[in-house]
């Protein structure tokens, strides 16, 4: 059952003060009470807690955005296609049809089917980037890996983690 938004409030708030004197070196046996907490390893395990929700915020986010790009890509694309598929002519600058001299037919230009080809090129690499298919590397988040980056974020703020209760 999701918490009252009065509740969800409070939380968020008491974490923002909870970052904020965390940023400031304030050490966690210094403000434990004043924040509502039981104890310095209630307010270590809470401050924790909002930097791993900062992380997944900032990867949903970055996925959010990604996925608009390629939906704008994927139209981009569409519409290049739409180029390739049509016929085009030759045109002089006053707006006639070039005519083959050998065929008497309209002669076909290949100029906007070439930039076509060369402007889907360049869409299906950013789609290939967005995807991370040129990457090699794979990087798989792990709960140690996740662990490591709080604690040297934590570190970073100027005091280590608290070690939780087993």
């Amino acid at each position: 059952m999701p918490r009252p938004r009065a509740e969800r409030a409070a939380t968020a708030d008491r974490r923002a003060k909870l970052v904020e004197y965390r940023r400031r070196k304030i050490p966690y046996t210094q403000i434990y009470e004043e924040l509502g907490y039981a104890n310095a390893n209630a307010a270590s395990k809470d401050f924790h807690r909002a930097l791993e929700e900062s992380i997944a915020a900032q990867h949903a986010s970055v996925e959010v955005y990604r996925e608009e790009q390629l939906i704008e890509l994927d139209y981009l694309a569409e519409e290049a296609h739409k180029i390739l598929r049509a016929r085009h002519y030759v045109v002089t600058a006053s707006g006639r049809i070039v005519e083959d001299p050998e065929t008497g037919q309209p002669l076909q230009d290949d100029g906007p089917v070439l930039a076509a080809i060369d402007r889907l090129v360049k869409i299906l690499d950013r789609i290939a980037k967005l995807r991370g298919l040129d990457q090699i590397k794979v990087q798989v988040l792990t709960i140690d890996a996740i662990e490591a980056e709080i604690e040297r974020l934590s570190t970073e703020l100027g005091e280590p983690v608290i070690p939780e209760a087993s």
